[in-house]
């Protein structure tokens, strides 16, 4: 894609000023090409590597991503702090450096299965720290609810060209050289994130806001404002804010229980292709490639989402579809039928990921930013690992086709039973959303 086709799909978002404009387009650069390099990596670098060159098994592959989501979230965690210290400006620098030097270290440990722990766990913790960027920045550019949608379906669309592009890059490496060469690929792009990178600079800062900046609504329980309570430099801090916020508090909760089925096609997805799919590994990479062109559908159809539109029972019916995605990505032995999942998955998540961060970026206090993100993220991949200790007995009862089923059909219950159980809250909740917006537009 070339640089003046991507800028102007920047254009076709407006923005309140020039500056934003091309703070949007540095960071949209940036953010493009530091996923581009770890989703070339992460399926055919890892699983890849553990799964076709190494002839690994469940347990093997359980223990490598359990490692790579433990240090994500240690990475996540550090991160969120150190963002909130040094501002965008600097901490973009220090998430390329990690990512660089994971991938060097790679190429010396990747050659054994020991050594692919060791480095999916160092890889991990710099991915954590990088992934902290995405779903932060944005409210450091802007607090509109409309500017920040947009901005975070581009963010969700540069994911996609990245989940597009990168596992093609890397299924081409791995016909040609061993697949933790794929992570060479990544410290480039890497590198060249620091281009566009290193002139983000804040819109917004913590010291100059006043009180109507808070998060609209939202208060603790002894009628403070959230975010007021908690150590300042930990990640206590961050938990602070979403337990004292009604609309974060069901948004972790609701998906965090999702993202449990998520958790069980880590170590068995490179076994579904090889077992029940009977493909080679390249297939990782095309079939990755297919969900991230439903994920540009997705990630497009956020950005012109009204901002009404932009609430938790909304999330929660995009999240339903997710799993119900899932279930006919993993239902039948036949690619073609894997095929039609992994596009609708990819629609789903990409909308849901837009919908998601700004829901947080407007609820939450810009110095914390950066540790309700890593509170949320540790949530997420810890909720995700757990299904690692038991993946490898349900695959061995219900084989692995059978286990994934199970995990598809949790992802798209849970938002499911919340929509009916709690609809009165739910709506209420809506209700408030839409008043406190009006009174902030007004004011």
């Amino acid at each position: 894609m070339g640089k003046g086709h991507f800028s102007g799909l920047c254009d076709r978002f407006t923005y309140s000023t020039p500056e934003l404009t091309q703070q949007v387009r540095r960071f949209i650069w940036a953010r493009l090409l530091l996923y581009l390099g770890a989703m070339s990596s992460y399926f055919i670098g890892v699983m890849g590597t553990l799964t076709f060159a190494m002839g690994a098994g469940v347990g093997d592959n359980a223990i490598a991503v359990g490692l790579l989501n433990l240090c994500i979230v240690f990475g996540q965690i550090r991160g969120g702090g150190l963002l909130d210290r040094m501002g965008p400006h600097f901490y973009l620098r220090i998430a390329v450096a990690g990512l660089v030097a994971s991938g060097l270290l790679y190429q010396v440990v990747g050659t054994s299965v020991v050594g692919v722990y060791i480095g999916a766990a160092v890889f991990g913790f710099a991915w954590g720290m990088a992934e902290t960027i995405p779903r932060s920045y944005p409210a450091y550019l802007t607090d509109d609810l409309d500017e920040l949608k947009r901005i975070n379906a581009l963010v969700t669309l540069t994911g996609n060209i990245a989940i597009v592009v990168g596992p093609l890059v890397g299924g081409a490496i791995a016909l040609v050289a061993p697949t933790q060469a794929v992570f060479l690929f990544m410290v480039a792009c890497s590198a060249l994130a620091l281009i566009p990178g290193w002139g983000i600079e804040a819109l917004r800062r913590p010291d100059e806001l006043d009180g109507d900046a808070e998060p609209v609504g939202e208060t603790t329980a002894g009628g403070a404002p959230a975010g007021d309570s908690g150590s300042r430099g930990s990640i206590s801090a961050g938990f602070s804010v979403i337990f004292g916020s009604s609309v974060l508090t069901l948004l972790f909760w609701a998906t965090l229980l999702s993202f449990m089925g998520y958790g069980a096609f880590d170590p068995l997805e490179s076994l579904f292709y090889r077992d029940v799919l009977n493909v080679g590994a390249e297939w990782m990479g095309w079939l990755s490639a297919l969900s991230g062109v439903g994920g540009l559908i997705g990630a497009a159809l956020a950005g012109v989402m009204p901002p009404r539109l932009i609430n938790v029972r909304a999330l929660l019916v995009v999240l339903c579809i997710t799993g119900l995605g899932s279930l006919l990505y993993v239902a039948t032995p036949f690619v073609l039928i894997a095929c039609v999942g992994q596009f609708i998955l990819g629609i789903a998540f990409s909308a849901f990921g837009p919908i998601k961060d700004t829901l947080v970026q407007v609820h939450t206090p810009l110095d914390r930013i950066g540790r309700v993100n890593a509170a949320m993220g540790a949530g997420y991949n810890m909720a995700g690992a757990i299904p690692l200790l038991c993946a490898p007995s349900l695959a061995h009862m219900f084989g692995v086709q059978g286990t994934l089923i199970a995990a598809g059909m949790l992802v798209a219950v849970v938002p499911l039973a919340i929509l009916v159980v709690r609809r009165r809250e739910l709506a209420q909740l809506v209700k408030s959303e839409r008043a406190a917006e009006e009174e902030l537009a007004e004011g």
